[in-house]
């Protein structure tokens, strides 16, 4: 990442939190369409990547089942057209609106997830918190417990997913095919479950060490030369977040 783009990147961080924040809390279509769109539009500024295929498909698979369940299972005036019933129920109006703003406050989250994910990479982003919760510790809340356990998490995460795709990988070439329905993929994702716990603690146990050898846990939330936010761009984030929270009626 270059200077031009990271200071770009941590004058975003704030808005996109906001966002983020502002897309979750969303009660209304207007509020939800806004955070969508300051989402967007600031993902695309500092250069995040799209979302994977995978992550795309479970998307837009719950944001459809999401608008689904709400057009029939909400109550209110039926809606006007030939819509089937569904166990007996008819789509709403009211199912088809507040559907559409759960479908929006998804998308919204998710941009600005992925926008965070470009600007706050590996344990940036438990260090950015960690420095903005800091006085917090004067009240004995443990934030430097809760850095190290989330920057932790969101560097070893990744290297859990990829063993226990190796490891289920080893287990489908020794049985010498492919499993054959829901049961015995079942019982193949059991049997590698046991050797990647197994594994996953061993490796915790070594980490472990040599952090606590290399005094981690004591390391700064705010490394040297890292770029700060400006105070207009953490007024724009919480300013979303506060539209979005107020004007829920």
């Amino acid at each position: 990442m270059t200077a031009a783009r990271e200071a770009r990147g941590a004058g975003a961080a704030p808005l996109l939190l906001g966002t983020l924040i502002g897309s979750l809390v969303a009660g209304r279509l207007e509020t939800g369409l806004l955070c969508l769109g300051i989402a967007s539009v600031t993902t695309v500024v500092v250069g995040a990547r799209w979302p994977s295929p995978r992550w795309t498909s479970m998307l837009v698979t719950s944001m459809a089942l999401g608008w689904v369940l709400n057009l029939y299972l909400t109550p209110g005036p039926a809606l006007p057209g030939a819509w089937p019933r569904v166990f007996g129920q008819t789509p709403t109006r009211e199912g088809a609106l507040l559907g559409a703003l759960l479908a929006l406050r998804l998308a919204g989250a998710v941009t600005a997830l992925q926008g965070l994910r470009a600007v706050w990479p590996g344990e940036r982003a438990a260090d950015a918190l960690a420095r903005w919760l800091a006085p917090l510790e004067r009240v004995r809340v443990p934030v430097r417990d809760a850095r190290a356990m989330v920057g932790l998490s969101l560097r070893f995460a990744p290297l859990l997913e990829r063993e226990a795709r190796r490891i289920a990988a080893v287990q489908d070439l020794r049985a010498g095919r492919a499993p054959r329905g829901v049961g015995e993929w079942l019982q193949r994702r059991r049997a590698a479950a046991v050797p990647t716990l197994v594994g996953a603690l061993e490796r915790a146990e070594r980490t472990a060490l040599a952090l606590e050898a290399r005094g981690y846990r004591e390391r700064p939330p705010s490394a040297s030369g890292e770029v700060r936010s400006s105070l207009g761009a953490a007024i724009a984030g919480w300013g979303v977040a506060g539209v979005a929270l107020l004007w829920r009626g």
